[in-house]
């Protein structure tokens, strides 16, 4: 009886256990899936056509939660494309553009927030580019755009 008592009450025991950690891991899930859509970065206002020696302007924004700083900030650029799309785990070093704009590379950026630089390309032909921001520990990029230099 006492043998009996006791296994009902280990298999109640493990049960329970079995029911904590479900939770637990179901609450750390939602926790992740919502983090990963507090950050987002949007070109707003860029060229797609220039002239050799013109300056351009360029404007981004970078949306977080008000507690969220940005460490950097800025335009990654080349002649060369890299299409590919690119996630938070994928840092600058890992992406093929030979050029980064320095103006918001040093001190912490209160976001959210809109940024916005001036660039000029001497060379003819076709750059691209996309805004970065590294916030928190995520990479966060736009898609590819273009701007053809004539």
């Amino acid at each position: 009886m006492i043998k009996r008592l006791f296994s009902y009450l280990s298999l109640g025991f493990l049960f329970f256990l079995v029911l904590i950690y479900y939770n637990y891991t179901s609450a750390q899930k939602r926790l992740r899936e919502a983090r990963q859509t507090q950050f987002s970065i949007e070109l707003t206002e860029f060229p797609t056509e220039a002239t050799a020696g013109q300056t351009n302007h360029f404007t981004w924004r970078v949306d977080a939660p008000g507690s969220f700083s940005a460490a950097k900030t800025g335009i990654y650029y080349s002649y060369d494309s890299t299409p590919s799309a690119l996630f938070k785990g994928d840092s600058p070093e890992a992406v093929n553009y030979a050029n980064f704009t320095f103006d918001y590379t040093s001190g912490l950026f209160q976001l959210p927030d809109t940024f916005d630089l001036d660039l000029t390309f001497n060379q003819k032909g076709t750059v691209y580019f996309r805004a970065y921001a590294l916030v928190d520990r995520d990479h966060l990029w736009t898609a590819e755009k273009q701007l053809k230099i004539n």
